[in-house]
C-alpha cells in the first residue's frame, strides 16, 4: 500500500506562489479534500523568508483547515546555529505563537495548550533530521526514564536521497516509528529543468526567492551529471523523471501505508498532477533498473543525507 499524502505548506505566503491570501488557501484546501488529503505539514519558520505567515493563513481559513490534522514545528533561526531555540521557555513561546496563528487555541485555556504542547515535545513525539546516533540516544533515554518514545521521524527521501534506508530506517522499524518523507520530488529538481538549463521561471530560477538556495542544495557536479543522464534514459521510455520519482515513492520505495509523503506545491494544479502520478501503477522493470543505477552512482556522496 502507498504511503499517506501530507500537504506541505512551506509555500503559503511565499512570493511567486499562488497561495498569497486566505481565499487562495481556501481554494487549495477544498482541492485537497477532493483528493482525500487531510493532513497538513507546517512550521513556525514557514515560509522561509516570512516566518509565521503559513500558519497564519491556515488559521485564517479555519472553517476548512479545522478539518485537517496540522503538524507544525518549533521555530529555529537558520541564520545562526539555533542556540537557545530549544530551551524550555523558547519551546513554550514558539508553541504559543503557533497555536495563536493556527487558531487552534480558541476555546481552550492557554495554560492547558502550552502544557500539552510541552508534554508532546518532551516526549519526543516527532523527530526531524536527527542523525541515527542521536536518535538512538533519544530512544535510550526514553527507555531509561520511562518516557514515551518518538512516534514519527521526518526526513529527506527520494530517488536521489536514499540514505535513510541503510541505518536510519531499521532503527525506526525496530521502535515502531513511522517515517514522513519530504523532498520526495527533490524540490522540483527531478523535473529535469535545472539539469537541462531550463531553470528560468522555476523554483531554481535566479528570480525565485529560494532559487539560489536550491541551486546550492542540488548543484553538485556528480548529481547534475548523473541526473541529466537519467533524465534522457527515462524519457526514452516515454516517461518524465518526476513521473518516475512519484511512481517509485508509491510502489517501490521503503515507505509503507503507515508512513507519510509530504508534497508541496506553488499552485493547485501541481498537487493535482502529482497525486495523479502517484496513483498510477508500478514502474516497468527496465525503468526500475534505471532508478537503482542512479542511486548506485550517487550513494557515495549522498548516502549520509537524511
Amino acid at each position: 500500500m502507498a504511503p499517506k499524502i501530507i500537504f506541505g505548506t512551506a509555500s503559503f505566503g511565499m512570493d511567486l506562489t499562488e497561495f498569497q491570501d486566505v481565499e487562495s488557501v481556501r481554494a487549495l484546501l477544498s482541492t485537497l479534500r477532493d483528493l482525500n488529503i487531510s493532513h497538513l505539514d507546517s512550521g513556525a519558520r514557514y515560509p522561509p523568508l516570512n516566518p509565521g505567515r503559513a500558519e497564519q493563513l491556515i488559521g485564517e481559513a479555519k472553517e476548512l483547515s479545522s478539518h485537517f490534522l496540522a503538524d507544525t514545528k518549533v521555530f529555529t533561526d537558520t541564520r545562526n546555529d539555533g542556540s537557545g531555540d530549544l530551551t524550555r521557555s523558547a519551546v513554550a513561546s514558539s508553541a504559543n505563537d503557533s497555536l495563536d496563528r493556527l487558531r487552534r487555541a480558541e476555546g481552550t485555556p492557554l495554560e492547558e495548550h502550552i502544557q500539552g504542547s510541552n508534554e508532546q515535545i518532551a516526549q519526543g513525539h516527532w523527530v526531524s533530521n536527527t542523525s541515527p546516533e542521536t536518535l538512538e540516544q533519544i530512544l535510550r533515554l526514553c527507555e531509561q526514564n520511562g518516557w514515551v518514545k518518538p512516534l514519527c521521524y521526518q526526513g529527506e527521501y527520494s530517488l536521489i536521497s536514499r540514505g535513510m534506508e541503510t541505518r536510519l530506517l531499521p532503527i525506526l522499524r525496530a521502535h515502531g516509528m513511522t517515517f514522513n518523507a519530504f523532498r520526495g520530488l527533490a524540490s522540483g529538481f527531478l523535473t529535469g529543468n535545472f539539469v537541462n538549463d531550463r531553470k528560468s521561471g522555476t523554483r531554481f530560477g535566479d528570480e525565485n526567492p529560494l532559487g539560489k538556495a536550491v541551486q546550492r542544495i542540488f548543484g553538485a557536479e556528480d548529481l547534475t551529471r548523473a541526473t541529466k543522464i537519467f533524465d534522457a534514459e527515462v524519457r526514452a521510455h516515454g516517461l518524465s523523471p518526476v513521473e518516475v520519482a512519484a511512481h517509485w515513492l508509491s510502489h517501490h520505495s521503503e515507505l509503507t501505508e503507515e508512513d507519510g509523503l509530504v508534497l508541496g506545491a506553488s499552485k493547485r494544479s501541481q498537487i493535482i498532477e502529482t497525486v495523479s502520478l502517484i496513483q498510477k501503477g508500478p514502474l516497468p522493470a527496465a525503468v526500475l533498473d534505471l532508478t537503482d543505477n542512479l542511486w548506485t552512482v550517487l550513494k557515495e556522496t549522498r548516502g549520509n543525507i537524511i
